[in-house]
């Protein structure tokens, strides 16, 4: 079986099928009956070739025993590049390669906090409780912490979110379709774009923002793809663009495309970096400036 046949939905189960999950504790997880799981897991025992559970994760544990060996050869062919934040993000995670930055990106970011502060808005309590689910949310989406997602749709099957604003949920959506929990991603989505249930629903963008990263992540088209990235250009909402962004990046790291990944890294960073810029617009220093070592404690009584 070709590598880029593995779409995020089989890779999770292959994660669980390692972990020694049964078939009823997978349905669980990724949100579907036990029948439908059971039938699911001998689509993907045809797929790539195995005739049990036990050849299947001796199929995947040699998988990623091999992916790791070229990572390793990866690491080592790229010192010098110079590339430090793109190795970093390819490494590791964008949460970790933005670092600080990470907090000028995304819904209720640092440009939202200084927008209400001088605009005299007062955020009361459920505000702040919301804004706080959402960063996390986003942290979430920055690490590819898919499993997160997962387990805040399994507190209320994402309710609260859908009520309260369903814009902010797209961030669940989006955690809960790249991590390979279809259903989920579903029903939740249909109670975002249910305008009988929610207070407001979803634009026009954030709906097919979407609908491009199902079809993206469940398909190995070059249309898909090109509709993400599509996305990830727009100049308008950027909201949207960037989580068009962090997801494509994902995609990419995902289909070994490290050098397209590497780009829409740097896209994020330059996102960051122009959000950084609009707040110092605004009078606000979110990084602080240099400031000299303090003296030592008697030498600055003495002086």
């Amino acid at each position: 079986m070709k590598e880029n046949a593995i779409d995020a939905k089989n890779q999770r189960m292959l994660e669980l099928l390692a972990q020694g999950a049964t078939s009823r504790v997978m349905a669980r997880q990724m949100g579907y009956q036990e029948g439908t799981m059971r039938v699911y897991l001998h689509n993907l025992y045809r797929r790539i070739g195995v005739a049990n559970k036990t050849e299947a994760v001796v199929w995947y544990l040699n998988r990623e025993r091999s992916r790791e060996d070229v990572k390793a050869v990866e690491t080592a062919q790229r010192i010098g590049t110079g590339d430090l934040f793109g190795d970093m993000a390819m490494d590791e995670d964008l949460y970790a390669a933005l670092g600080v930055m990470s907090h000028f990106l995304g819904p209720y970011g640092k440009v939202w906090e200084v927008a209400q502060r001088i605009e005299g808005n007062d955020i009361d309590g459920p505000t702040q409780e919301r804004r706080a689910r959402v960063r996390l949310l986003w942290r979430a989406l920055l690490k590819g912490d898919w499993a997160y997602g997962k387990r805040a749709y399994d507190i209320d099957a994402g309710a609260k979110l859908a009520m309260d604003a369903p814009a902010d949920g797209v961030c669940l959506a989006a955690l809960l379709i790249g991590g390979g929990y279809t259903l989920a991603a579903d029903r939740f989505v249909a109670q975002l774009t249910d305008k009988r249930k929610a207070v407001r629903g979803l634009s026009a963008r954030e709906t097919t923002l979407l609908r491009n990263l199902r079809e993206a992540f469940s398909s190995r088209d070059d249309h898909s793809l090109g509709a993400l990235q599509k996305a990830a250009q727009d100049k308008a909402g950027s909201g949207a663009r960037q989580l068009a962004l962090v997801m494509l990046f994902h995609l990419l790291k995902a289909r070994g495309d490290g050098e397209r990944a590497r780009l829409a890294a740097h896209s994020a960073w330059g996102e960051a970096e122009s959000a950084r810029r609009q707040l110092e617009a605004m009078g606000e220093r979110p990084l602080g400036t240099a400031k000299p070592v303090p003296a030592h404690a008697k030498t600055a009584s003495r002086e």
